[in-house]
């Protein structure tokens, strides 16, 4: 794609669930039903600490982002950025780096001065990519997860 495409950024909307969760599965390898994105999305997009932005091409999604507020005991409040992604065809003409702006500019906007993001250790190229953009890696971690029974 040309470096000269245009592009827009702007709040996502419930209608923008099935490109999200087109996403979801190329860029990010997310395998999850579309009705469950449909339903939490729904749910973000009605907290006011959460944001997902989105950014298209001639109204179509090729890209989006969603930040959640957090606060700890520990450390001033942070925005995490909980996804980011972007249609691989429509990578390095600057809609990551947009993206990553609008949230950076959203967590200024609500006195957070801090963000957090992870990234699978395998993404060597979402690491330069963070790095580029003065993100710095952190402490090493190790990431738990527990499977609870459903109701």
């Amino acid at each position: 794609m040309s470096s000269i495409e245009s592009f827009t950024i702007r709040r996502a909307a419930e209608s923008d669930a099935e490109a999200i969760h087109a996403l979801n599965e190329s860029a990010l390898k997310y395998d999850y039903p579309l009705e469950s994105t449909r339903r939490r999305l729904f749910n973000i997009l009605d907290r006011k600490r959460s944001i997902v932005l989105v950014a298209s091409v001639q109204e179509q999604v090729v890209g989006y982002i969603q930040g959640d507020m957090l606060e700890a005991s520990y450390m001033e409040p942070m925005v995490k950025i909980e996804a980011l992604a972007v249609d691989s065809s429509r990578r390095h003409i600057g809609i990551g780096r947009r993206l990553m702006e609008s949230i950076e500019q959203w967590a200024v906007e609500h006195g957070v001065s801090f963000v957090l993001l992870n990234s699978g250790e395998e993404r060597h190229d979402a690491h330069r990519f963070y790095a580029a953009i003065g993100y710095t890696r952190g402490k090493k971690e190790v990431h738990f997860t527990k499977q609870l029974p459903r109701n």
